[in-house]
């Protein structure tokens, strides 16, 4: 199994992304990386540190993407970026899969222009799991790659995001719910209600709607929207969390002994807490509908972060994920055409 990995584009820098392939190597012992950067960057990020030189491979590229650059011109102007390195390498069968941290834009173009999408599916769409309060994964489906939509390219969504959910996760027939403002049936904007008429009209498992507040409810395994709600829903979810947690470390570090005391018992307790909610945990976002696997790990990536997106990708590569979607598709192809 080779992962191409973009080892520029994030927050921490290069020292973090190479850092993350390390501990993925250390971890799986079927997993080789070609780490697509700067060399001199590469390598100093590399240095002193243990690692398998026959696992590791090194592609200079030229300058990287930054997330100043346009996502339509880019592809064009930057080729040699490391990121579409790392794209080319699937397309040509170099590598199994790619992952990066960089623009989310500039990625979708790349997987667009470059890789190429699964028959039927014009725009790939940005999916990533998060775990509901049982304890059982759900998708959402856009994350925010595609900011405008029609309800054809929800309908195909919700195709992609339901054989995933089968095929990743083995899910017999997954629960598919529409992202709306409320659980009327009438409810929603032009999008929505004429997605749902379309969702409504499948062969999925369509349920309904489900309410920002029923993110983490387990109501559906697949929650379709568009990608500029869906953003916006993630990142309220993220930033609730975050708050959540430090008012909740702020009152422990206020309430004196008694609380102190409290919080070492419950120690185990708020770790779970903490990685139920942490985005280190899912593994990245993946680019459902592209012509190869696709994982997209967040701006703020730690080592943790680039691991976990490396050993997904690799998962997906085994569940035969592309192969599996196309043929999804295929078979829905006249709810979306």
């Amino acid at each position: 199994m080779i992962i191409a990995l973009d080892v520029h584009g994030a927050d921490r820098g290069v020292e973090v992304a190479v850092g993350g392939a390390l501990q993925a190597l250390a971890g799986q012992s079927d997993v080789k990386v070609v780490l697509c950067g700067r060399r001199q960057d590469v390598e100093g990020a590399l240095a002193g540190k243990p690692y398998d030189k026959s696992r590791v491979t090194i592609l200079d590229c030229g300058e990287p993407v930054t997330n100043n650059d346009h996502p339509g011109i880019v592809v064009r102007r930057k080729k040699d970026a490391s990121m579409f390195r790392a794209l080319e390498l699937v397309r040509d069968g170099e590598a199994d899969a790619a992952v990066s941290a960089g623009n989310t834009g500039a990625l979708l173009a790349g997987v667009n222009i470059i890789l190429k999408n699964v028959p039927h599916v014009k725009r790939a769409t940005m999916a990533s799991v998060v775990t509901s309060l049982d304890g059982t994964p759900t998708l959402i489906t856009d994350m925010g790659a595609n900011v405008d939509c029609e309800p054809q390219r929800l309908m195909a969504f919700a195709i992609m995001g339901s054989v995933y959910m089968n095929k990743v996760f083995g899910i017999r027939a997954p629960k598919v719910a529409l992202l709306n403002n409320g659980s009327e049936r009438e409810k929603g904007n032009k999008l929505v209600l004429a997605t749902r008429d379309l969702l409504e009209a499948s062969t999925l498992n369509y349920v309904g709607y489900v309410e920002p507040t029923e993110l983490m409810s387990g109501k559906a395994d697949v929650i379709v929207t568009d990608g500029f709600a869906g953003n916006m829903a993630i990142k309220s979810y993220e930033g609730m969390a975050k708050a959540m947690m430090s008012v909740i470390k702020s009152g422990i570090m206020d309430g004196g002994i008694k609380a102190k005391l409290g919080y070492l018992l419950l120690k185990g307790v708020f770790r779970r807490v903490k990685r139920t909610f942490s985005a280190d945990e899912v593994g990245g976002a993946v680019f459902l509908g592209a012509n190869g696997v696709v994982v997209k790990t967040h701006g703020s990536s730690t080592e943790e972060s680039y691991c976990k997106s490396i050993l997904n990708a690799g998962k997906l590569v085994e569940k035969g994920v592309v192969a599996a979607i196309a043929e999804g598709i295929a078979d829905h192809d006249g709810d979306i055409d």
